[in-house]
């Protein structure tokens, strides 16, 4: 018997890490994943998520068909029917009553991405919505007040060995969050063993503390006492700064040092609940390794009630150290399809949601909070969602359930057949990842700075299409289009690729050779204060973030959600051996002081909802930490947050992360 089998290189797509993968097909069939031993990056690692690629590309839940109002069509009826409803939604209410929803799992389907914006200019439409402010829009706030831009992001260089410090962020399960962390158990010993060490805080002992040389369990909330006390005690020691006078503005630095009074290390102590020997022990190693410190953050910071004061101070740290822009320290990756450059000068903001004047948006985005509001105003008609669930992801999701009902058009695209589709009135089906060409379009927070491309492992199967075919025809039919008068059918994804590649510093053909190991771009360092910054200096001390610092109360008493990420979960998508029963998890002693052990079925309730699932008890976590996972659609919590209340003013955020809870016990 002929062995049929073959193995094709290509990168996976589920996060933004892009870890080089093996995959073996047979006669069409997705058999095996492995990690590409070869990579650069990667090394041969790639998660449990990456392993179960196969079941998830053939999945009894894909989605093959286009689905009019619940029944199966042809593409064609489906694409006249939809351009006729935005065609007439338009008329009646102009192109921002036509919106989008960019998710994660569109966010690493680069023609698709790309595609989906060119198509929302074609409208004229400005309503566009993404998941950065569901989760990550403090890190673009305080990357623009700080360095211009929002996108300007600092990358750890673990071959430089120096100080770590990862605050509210587990990159061993979650693969980075700021800096792309491929390998991420091996990366971190590979850093320790040259001499860095690794310093975490977080409310749970998590995976990656466990590869730390320090762990502090600090107090949800008590990230901004911590951060500005080290900030104030770095500004004390004088012969560590003389660089911050050509760094910063003086009168900054005046304000900074007003601003950071307050902030002590016995205080900090006494908020986090930690030993003040450790903070002073911090201090000293910050001190030792002054120039070559880097520092990122999680969604159990950026979550929370005062996340942007975390961003801005992790910004704070690196500059008082000296550690941004060099090559001991963290660069910036300038990237190679979006290039990074200076804010035009006048450039002013655009308006944002009218149904809620007192939100703005983020990095040109509409802030999600606002989005059921702006429906039930009719502001927005037609709503598409691109790979995501706003269920399990947005505040009030009974409300917003409500307010779906009410569009237009509800038009999902989609890999699966989900609890969305299920609710869409036009139902999208598109390729998953082993079916499309890609470029790895994470640049500005990944690892390496270069790009890889990967082509496509099997065929299109189905009637499912790409992003850029289904925009496009979409496009032409509203009279317009999106190829320069091309037929949708003549440009391929890695033509339409190629054409993306064409502006960047590699020949398009050079990288499309290199494949899935890709093509390296030598980091550069001072590009970003030379180029970017107008006086050349960090704004250290933004006015509205000195404001928000005077007026930080500290972190809550009693008990508090914090978030968690699950290795065998990617937000709302569940892989082969996770499972889907909602859990919460509670520390021994909270438990047994509300009663209730291992197993119970409770209700956790906040100010604004609640969510029933059942008790795991952690002993990983500090006391008056409640750990629920983000995103997993049989834990809502969205439910106890709100799309009103608690949302930050700064960010658009709702609290999600330190948000007081309460737990009833509803029996075993």
């Amino acid at each position: 018997m002929v062995d049929s089998a073959v193995d094709t290189l290509s990168f996976c797509r589920i996060c933004a890490a892009a870890c080089g993968i093996v995959v073996t097909t047979d006669s069409g069939i997705v058999v095996k994943v492995r990690g590409d031993a070869e990579h650069p990056v990667s090394r041969g690692y790639t998660c449990a998520k990456g392993r179960a690629l196969p079941q998830l590309h053939h999945s009894a839940d894909r989605l093959d068909a286009p689905r009019l109002r619940g029944n199966d069509v042809t593409w064609d009826v489906m694409l006249d029917d939809l351009a006729t409803v935005i065609g007439a939604t338009s008329a009646a209410g102009g192109p921002d009553s036509i919106a989008l929803y960019l998710a994660t799992g569109l966010a690493y389907d680069s023609v698709g991405q790309v595609a989906s914006g060119m198509w929302m200019g074609s409208l004229g439409s400005s309503s566009f919505y993404t998941a950065a402010t569901v989760d990550n829009a403090p890190v673009l706030v305080a990357a623009e007040m700080v360095a211009g831009h929002p996108m300007l992001n600092p990358v750890w260089d673990p071959e430089a060995p120096g100080l770590l410090l990862l605050i509210g962020t587990n990159p061993v399960v979650s693969h980075g969050y700021g800096t792309t962390l491929p390998d991420p158990v091996r990366r971190l010993r590979d850093y320790r063993d040259a001499g860095g060490s690794v310093w975490v805080l977080d409310p749970r002992r998590t995976e990656s503390a466990a590869h730390a040389d320090e762990y502090l369990a600090v107090r949800p909330g008590s990230d901004v006492a911590v951060l500005a006390a080290l900030a104030k005690e770095l500004l004390l020691t004088s012969s560590n700064l003389t660089h911050l006078g050509e760094a910063c503005d003086a009168d900054d630095i005046a304000l900074l040092r007003i601003a950071l009074e307050p902030f002590t290390l016995g205080n900090a102590a006494l908020a986090a609940d930690v030993s003040l020997a450790h903070l002073e022990e911090l201090v000293v190693a910050l001190k030792a390794n002054h120039g070559s410190v880097a520092a990122f953050c999680g969604t159990g910071t950026t979550m929370a009630r005062d996340g942007v004061l975390v961003e801005w101070l992790r910004w704070v740290i690196l500059i008082l150290t000296d550690s941004l822009d060099r090559p001991e320290g963290m660069r910036f990756n300038r990237g190679v399809v979006n290039q990074l450059r200076p804010a035009k000068p006048g450039s002013g903001a655009a308006p944002g949601p009218r149904s809620r004047p007192d939100l703005g948006r983020v990095a040109g985005q509409m802030p999600v909070a606002a989005l059921v509001d702006e429906i039930e105003a009719g502001s927005v008609r037609v709503l598409v969602v691109t790979g995501g669930n706003p269920l399990s992801a947005f505040p009030e999701p009974d409300r917003l359930r409500d307010a779906l009902a009410s569009l237009d058009a509800l038009v999902v695209i989609d890999v699966a057949d989900t609890e969305l589709v299920s609710l869409a009135t036009h139902a999208l089906p598109a390729l998953a990842q082993l079916e499309r060409s890609d470029l790895a379009l994470a640049e500005h927070v990944a690892l390496r700075s270069g790009m890889q491309f990967t082509p496509a492992v099997v065929p299109a199967g189905a009637q499912r299409r790409s992003l850029l075919w289904m925009f496009a025809s979409l496009a032409d039919r509203c009279g317009s289009s999106l190829l320069g008068g091309a037929a949708p059918d003549e440009v391929s994804d890695e033509t339409f690729l190629s054409g993306l590649l064409g502006h960047g510093p590699f020949d398009a053909g050079d990288v499309i050779a290199a494949g899935p190991h890709g093509v390296d771009l030598e980091p550069t360092y001072g590009w970003v204060r030379s180029t970017m910054l107008p006086d050349a200096r960090w704004r250290i001390a933004p006015g509205a973030l000195l404001s928000r610092l005077a007026r930080h109360l500290g972190p809550e008493t009693g008990l508090v959600l914090i978030p968690r990420r699950e290795a065998n979960w990617s937000n709302s998508v569940r892989v082969a051996g996770a499972g889907d029963e909602p859990v919460i998890r509670l520390n021994p002693v909270d438990a047994s002081r509300v009663g209730v052990g291992e197993g119970s079925w409770v209700a956790l309730q906040s100010a604004y909802g609640s969510l029933v699932a059942t008790v795991q008890l952690d002993e990983s976590l500090r006391p008056g930490a409640v750990s629920v996972t983000h995103g997993h659609p049989g834990s809502l919590t969205g439910t106890l947050t709100s799309a009103h209340r608690d949302v930050d003013e700064l960010t658009a955020m709702p609290l999600a992360s330190g948000l007081p809870v309460s737990i009833q016990s509803l029996g075993m």
